[in-house]
């Protein structure tokens, strides 16, 4: 959990779903499509010239590999168009020392591993581009790793972590263990006495690991867990779960499955008439909820460590979250489509954290010292958008405490709730799931 941001659980879930699906591309709104192969270039003005693969006097190439088409097309298709807006609003404010960062090979994996590895190759060996963002199920680090290429993008295959110039949106490990006293927060905020948890099996490792892990780590804690399914299908039914946890006594479920099947839960939750809060750690998308109002109400959504979009537009906040209003506002300039969309805000914090390294390597800058740079940032928040990640260490561990944004559904939105202070949306727990008590927000924490 923490490390990764984003509907992780989703993503993951929707690999049992993939056989024999066809390739395809197809390119995203306001995004370049066409590609280049320069590689070398003298700058102009008095700038000194640049041997990195992609940069030329007045651009710097970038490719973005994601499934655009085939089944796991709505779940992934959103990383370019975030990319995008934020590499135009830069381009808008003059660039990045006179060079604009353009996404120039734009690439459809088409929810295929053989797509997928076909995409990697054409990206650094035939369009030789500078960097390269991605958002698959079937992400495989070799070849980036092999090249030095910079690569950003979205967590959910758990291979991300180790290598210096693999760098997943909001750190690229996967650890569970420092959500547990966020939230062991939550349910004494809650006043829940009794929990359940549901995921999917292990087939299905992200859901599976984070249900157990949170299970395992609260009852030794001391809290009652009355209910445990580990097991769940995917798109299945989950009439027993809800009549077993009414016979368990729970009064909070937890779940690990995706926003689709979290509906169908509630909705035998509703059916039943089970007396029970739900905490859901995917589902956070206006779609969802306008469409499944009257089953979500009073559902809580666990954000990991992202500014809730309702920070930028909520008249309570004001200006407290700048760079969420940044983010909106560029969206709907940009790329309208996607503005809630949770992968085209991976996207965002991943060419902010491309440009943000690039400048912080100088004008004659490399591929080599763009990861070296980068690797010595300590506070990386996306401009605002997300707690502060270290990326000193964030390759192999994570910082303490954990920070999260808890939202709630509240009739037809999603409500920012459980954190101290009226303009706060984050909540920072220490290590003592027992006793989980909000500490101060670190520095550079949005809304500090």
């Amino acid at each position: 959990m923490r490390g990764t941001r984003g509907s992780w659980v989703l993503a993951t879930a929707s690999l049992a779903v993939v056989a024999g699906v066809a390739t395809g591309c197809s390119s995203s709104s306001g995004t370049a499509t066409t590609t280049t192969t320069a590689a070398t270039s003298t700058t102009t003005g008095g700038s000194t010239s640049s041997s990195a693969p992609g940069v030329t006097a007045t651009q710097i190439a970038v490719a973005s590999i994601s499934s655009k088409t085939g089944p796991l097309a709505g779940f992934f298709g959103g990383l370019a168009p975030g990319m995008n807006a934020y590499f135009r609003m830069i381009n808008a404010q003059g660039g990045i020392n006179g060079r604009k960062i353009v996404i120039t090979a734009d690439l459809d994996d088409g929810g295929s591993p053989t797509q997928f590895t076909q995409q990697v190759h054409t990206a650094i060996d035939q369009d030789h581009v500078f960097a390269v963002g991605v958002a698959s199920a079937w992400f495989t680090p070799n070849y980036f790793v092999a090249t030095k290429t910079p690569t950003y993008g979205y967590n959910v295959s758990s291979n991300w972590d180790t290598a210096p110039n693999l760098f997943a949106a909001g750190g690229s490990t996967q650890f569970y263990s420092p959500g547990v006293p966020s939230l062991g927060y939550v349910i004494k905020q809650t006043k829940s006495k009794s929990i359940a948890f549901i995921s999917y099996g292990q087939a299905i490792a992200s859901s599976y690991d984070a249900c157990n892990a949170f299970a395992t780590q609260l009852k030794s804690a001391g809290y009652n867990v009355s209910f445990v399914d580990v097991s769940a299908q995917l798109s299945g039914t989950f009439t027993s779960d809800v009549q077993r946890m009414q016979q368990a006594g729970s009064d909070m479920v937890v779940s690990c499955m995706q926003g689709s099947d979290n509906v169908t839960l509630a909705r035998d939750i509703q059916q039943y008439g089970l007396k029970v809060k739900q905490v859901w750690f995917n589902g956070y998308d206006q779609n969802l909820l306008n469409q499944y109002s009257s089953v979500m109400q009073g559902v809580y959504i666990n954000l990991n460590g992202n500014v809730p979009f309702e920070a930028g537009t909520a008249p309570k906040y004001g200006n407290t979250y700048p760079g969420m209003q940044q983010y909106l506002a560029a969206m709907k300039k940009y790329e309208p489509t996607y503005i809630e969309n949770s992968v085209a805000f991976q996207g965002w914090q991943s060419a902010a954290l491309l440009v943000q390294g690039i400048r912080a390597a100088g004008n004659n800058f490399t591929q080599a010292s763009v990861v070296n740079a980068t690797n010595q940032i300590t506070d990386f928040s996306g401009g605002g958008v997300s707690t502060p990640v270290n990326w000193k260490v964030s390759h192999t561990s994570f910082t303490e405490p954990n920070c999260t944004a808890n939202v709630q559904v509240q009739g037809k939105v999603f409500v920012p709730v459980l954190a101290p202070g009226s303009k706060q949306v984050f909540v920072c727990i220490g290590p003592n799931a027992k006793n989980p008590v909000p500490v101060p927000l670190p520095v550079g924490t949005p809304g500090a």
